[in-house]
């Protein structure tokens, strides 16, 4: 697994996978498993450049192939020394090898390392019990929930706010030796 800028041939990638109904409801959408089009694939690149912009979005790269993305986002390096943080990846079939997790270390590691940050903060659907048990493992407790924020399948769920601080993650890094 290795984070990298986002290149050209990655939309290729992104299409390739299409659109997994599964992992698009881990993020609140109801759609179909089904292709993406040239133009959706095209669309998700100019969001990926324009996000790499301010240095902090990265692509998955497994095998030398686009699997995913993380990035922080709202960092603030100045007063309050935080960001938020979110990562997906774009097969099922990648789900539940680690890839997340390590995923998650690595831009924590640069998070409070390199960036100086105090505190990341995420948000995940209550159903997502995955990505809460990976979140958990890096060190990540929860804050609190939003109530019924997200309707899906005419179903209410919670968003579960998660949060990192510097030294319980320098905590759980040295537990995993990583």
């Amino acid at each position: 697994m290795l984070l990298r800028a986002v290149r050209p041939g990655d939309a290729a990638d992104r299409r390739r996978h299409g659109w997994s109904a599964e992992i698009e409801r881990c993020y609140g959408h109801e759609t179909d498993d089904g292709p993406m089009s040239q133009a959706q694939a095209r669309t998700w690149l100019d969001a990926c450049e324009a996000a790499q912009v301010d240095g902090h979005h990265w692509i998955v790269d497994v095998g030398g192939r686009a699997m995913g993305e993380a990035f922080l986002q709202r960092v603030d390096q100045t007063r309050d020394l935080r960001g938020s943080y979110a990562v997906g990846l774009f097969d099922p079939g990648m789900l539940g090898r680690g890839i997340g997790r390590d995923v998650t270390r690595t831009v924590l590691t640069h998070a409070f390392d390199t960036l100086g940050l105090h505190r990341v903060d995420l948000r995940v659907l209550e159903f997502n019990t995955r990505a809460i048990a990976s979140y958990r493992s890096c060190g990540f407790v929860e804050e609190g929930r939003e109530r019924e924020s997200c309707r899906l399948d005419g179903r209410w769920y919670d968003d579960v706010m998660m949060s990192v601080l510097d030294r319980e993650f320098r905590t759980v890094r040295g537990r995993v030796g990583t």
